[in-house]
């Protein structure tokens, strides 16, 4: 980066003082620890350089993104393409870099994003501007190829309904047949079983999610 903009990171590292050894509390409760509110130029300035520098300047230690993992879910959206159609049909506009839905070289890890919310962000120097800020990641990790053999899904182990019981009365024993029911839910893949690990070449398009000329979310009406 070059000297202006890393001055420019220094400014406000410095002015943020300890709020980096409360981070995670800064990200739940965003305006607890403020970095301070910078000129629109120093913004525009780490914008050309480091579009998640200039997010930073403006978010301070606001959650960048989360992520869901989708072969958790426990319906049809855990299939990637059934989960985009469903954003889709519901007015979200999904990151399109690269194409919407991003699949590893193995074919083994999809991932998709929305695009960053924006905010109305006034500057120091009054500039105001809009600014992304948060997205959601989706990700399915499909089941390595040594593990297809393991269901992928959960089996269920029932037990009769009816067996014959007792029980005691004062003029002895009476045998009754009482609704018995058991059930265990036993899943067999683990996630150990899936595709692990962080593909560059999928992350390069998802972090396009806040990218400035990608700042609405939702889909245009």
């Amino acid at each position: 980066m070059s000297p202006q903009a890393q001055e420019i990171i220094r400014k406000y590292t410095e002015i943020s003082g300890t709020g980096n050894k409360h981070a995670a509390l800064a990200s739940a409760c965003p305006g607890i620890f403020n970095i301070g509110k910078a000129l629109y130029s120093e913004f525009q300035q780490l914008a050309r350089e480091s579009e998640y520098a200039a997010w930073t300047l403006v978010n301070g230690y606001a959650v960048n993104h989360v992520t869901i993992s989708t072969h958790r879910l426990k319906s049809h959206l855990r299939s990637m393409k059934m989960l985009n159609q469903f954003i889709e049909e519901n007015g979200f506009k999904l990151n399109s870099e690269g194409g919407v839905l991003k699949v590893s070289p193995d074919g083994l890890l999809l991932q998709s994003s929305t695009v960053a919310d924006s905010v109305s962000f006034q500057f120091s120097d009054n500039v105001t501007e809009s600014v992304p800020c948060s997205y959601i990641e989706f990700a399915e990790r499909l089941l390595l190829p040594q593990y297809r053999n393991l269901l992928d899904t959960e089996y269920i182990i029932h037990l009769p309904w009816n067996i014959v019981g007792a029980f005691f009365k004062p003029n002895g024993y009476k045998p009754f047949k009482m609704p018995f029911w058991t059930r265990k839910s036993c899943p067999r893949v683990k996630e150990f079983h899936r595709r692990d690990g962080f593909e560059v070449g999928n992350a390069d398009k998802i972090f396009e999610s806040t990218s400035k000329d990608r700042l609405t979310r939702r889909a245009a009406a």
